[in-house]
């Protein structure tokens, strides 16, 4: 008898018959039952009202990037975030489990059974694959829908199930593909796929997508449905994937993992096989449409948020309904109004404990104010950094943090920038910073501002607690990262810099005058300008990834010690000594004796173990 997958088959049983009440109330009971009745299949698709609640509650399953509450798909990570996994952010939430199962390396397949930066089974994938593929099957027999929204609702559930498979392909690789719902009495042998055909399974559901979905809502219905899927969606997350794609974690003569040889290996689920240059001229392709579509918009387009550059920055990833974002998902209540609410429990991990603190290798990716990068080697020298802020004159005195770009003071708090009405207090024994050398929520002597801001309600508490899946800057950046290995460079410079723009920031040729421009260099400086753009919204794992950014894993991570100068035992006020210092110490970073701890299988997820010992076709990923 064949062993049938238990997990999948729970998630994607087409229900047909009555006795199924208890799964279309999907637990949180969007249609009400009424008294004495069972709500079925047929009872969902014989009105209009009752199918497009299904279809809302499909939205319900999409990912969002920040922890919300103590739920199986709420606690990510033991209200750890992926973010600080990466170079530009350090958890100090000791109990986590960055520090419980990563920093340390006891991650493995068995620990994907439990809470990681992106779950197999817990995460509500196959869940919400399952109700994008019924509502398909369904929809047409609903009695009083016209067909034109009928096809728009399809290209939507479509959006929901290729979102759910982005997610998992980013994470996974190749996956079991599944091209429609399940019966019980189904062959339920589901093989993984190779990498290029789960890609083209995700492509072919954005372009179904696009071709039945506005490209944008109109202007009067974002107040009532802003969220929903649109072509500006579908278009953006197929240009997401074909970056990814054409990157070299997948596309190379090599796969990633050569220490030995797995089967996902040599069934091509966790590579393509070669390397395919033309790749990164689909990406260009794509935007070239993207861009030509969205100037053809009747209803304006998507832009970029402009304005005063950090109100404009705060509003493209924050507020609902602004004009960049593509896709923004939403758990089902508001960022709570009291700061310290289990409801929304992200506030305090982030903002008091410490699970993302700014490294120092983070803030110096943030140029100064006019553009020009900021000069590292100052935290080289042999004597403290010394400054002087707020002071007439003395120009001898230099603040490491002051004059940089907006972004910064809007994703991090450093020592001095506005903050609750005051100036932030990150020396040792400051408000922000506290005594503590090894903990809190500035332990590296940098807190986050992004989402929690002045933990008010002026500034975020009781606003919509929105993630910012796919900003139209994600787009400009994108294509900026493909002409260049598309060996079209000079064409490049005016994507990114219209995103650097947005914060008044100089454009790349005029901030390095002189410099001679390769795409080695140009990708160095595209890869730091979307960590600068995209900090906390689940970006920067990626991008390292897909680039296999070894030294990146392996770097030492720095903090910096700003202290108050002191003369004759009195406090000075305004000045501050700044001296680097080392973070903790991951297990895959390189050893003070040189050891190379880091190992590539890192790049790829462990499938848990428990999937692969159902033997319904599923793969492990290399190392694992």
């Amino acid at each position: 008898m064949k062993k049938i997958n238990n997990l999948i088959l729970g998630f994607l049983l087409l229900v047909t018959v009555a006795s199924c009440t208890d799964e279309l109330l999907l637990g949180n009971k969007f249609l009400d039952k009424l008294p004495g009745e069972d709500i079925t299949i047929d009872t969902v698709f014989s009105k209009s009202d009752f199918a497009q609640r299904f279809l809302w509650n499909g939205y319900s399953t999409l990912f969002y990037g920040l922890n919300w509450d103590w739920s199986a798909r709420g606690n990510k990570m033991n209200m750890g975030l992926p973010e600080s996994l990466t170079d530009n952010f350090q958890s100090y939430l000791t109990w986590d489990n960055l520090n419980r199962i990563y920093y340390n390396g006891k991650y493995n397949a068995t620990e994907e059974n439990g809470s990681t930066a992106y779950n197999y089974n817990l995460e509500g994938s196959w869940e919400g694959i399952r109700k994008g593929w019924i509502f398909i099957e369904n929809v047409d027999r609903v009695p009083d829908m016209d067909d034109a929204l009928k096809a728009r609702l399809k290209g939507e559930a479509r959006m929901i199930i290729a979102c759910h498979y982005a997610d998992m392909f980013r994470h996974f690789g190749g996956l079991p593909l599944l091209y429609r719902s399940f019966k019980a009495t189904d062959d339920m042998s589901l093989p993984r796929s190779t990498a290029k055909e789960t890609l083209d399974f995700i492509i072919n559901q954005c372009d179904s997508a696009l071709n039945v979905l506005p490209w944008t809502l109109p202007k009067e219905d974002v107040a009532k449905w802003d969220g929903r899927f649109t072509g500006g969606a579908a278009l953006g997350l197929k240009i997401r994937m074909l970056l990814f794609a054409a990157s070299p974690l997948f596309n190379d003569d090599v796969p990633y993992y050569t220490s030995k040889s797995y089967e996902s290996i040599d069934k091509r689920q966790v590579w393509f096989g070669s390397k395919n240059p033309n790749m990164w001229n689909d990406v260009v392709t794509a935007c070239e449409k993207f861009f030509l579509l969205n100037s053809q918009d009747p209803n304006g387009g998507y832009s970029l948020v402009t304005g005063d550059p950090r109100t404009a920055f705060k509003q493209s990833y924050f507020t609902r309904g602004n004009s960049e974002m593509l896709i923004s998902t939403r758990i089902r209540y508001l960022i709570p109004t009291n700061y310290w609410d289990a409801n929304y429990y992200c506030l305090q991990s982030l903002g008091s404990y410490g699970a993302a603190v700014p490294t120092m290798n983070y803030c110096d990716l943030f140029s100064m104010s006019d553009g020009t990068a900021f000069d590292k080697t100052i935290w080289d020298k042999d004597t403290l950094c010394i400054a002087k802020i707020n002071g007439p004159g003395d120009t001898t005195f230099f603040d490491p943090f002051a004059n940089r770009d907006p972004r910064m003071y809007e994703t991090c708090v450093v020592n001095n920038s506005d903050y609750q009405g005051r100036k932030a207090e990150l020396w040792m024994g400051g408000r922000e910073r506290g005594n503590s050398l090894e903990a809190g929520s500035a332990a590296s002597g940098m807190g986050v501002y992004k989402f929690i801001m002045d933990k008010s309600t002026a500034t975020s508490l009781g606003a919509p607690a929105q993630w910012p899946y796919l900003r139209l800057s994600e787009i400009y950046l994108s294509y900026a990262e493909a002409l260049s290995q598309a060996n079209r460079t000079e064409e490049a410079f005016t994507w990114i810099d219209q995103v650097r723009s947005r914060v008044n920031l100089k454009g790349l040729k005029e901030s390095n005058p002189g410099k001679i421009w390769t795409k080695e260099n140009f990708l160095e400086v595209v890869l730091n300008e979307r960590s600068c753009e995209f900090g906390l919204e689940d970006v920067r794992w990626f991008d390292l990834v897909r680039w296999k950014r070894e030294a990146d894993f392996r770097k030492r991570l720095y903090g910096v010690r700003i202290s108050r100068v002191t003369k004759n035992g009195v406090v000075v006020p305004n000045r501050y000594s700044y001296k680097k210092f080392n973070l903790f110490k991951r297990a895959w970073q390189d050893s003070d004796d040189g050891t190379n701890n880091f190992d590539p299988k890192w790049y790829l997820a462990a499938f848990p173990v428990t999937e692969i010992y159902k033997d319904y076709g599923l793969t492990q990923n290399p190392g694992w």
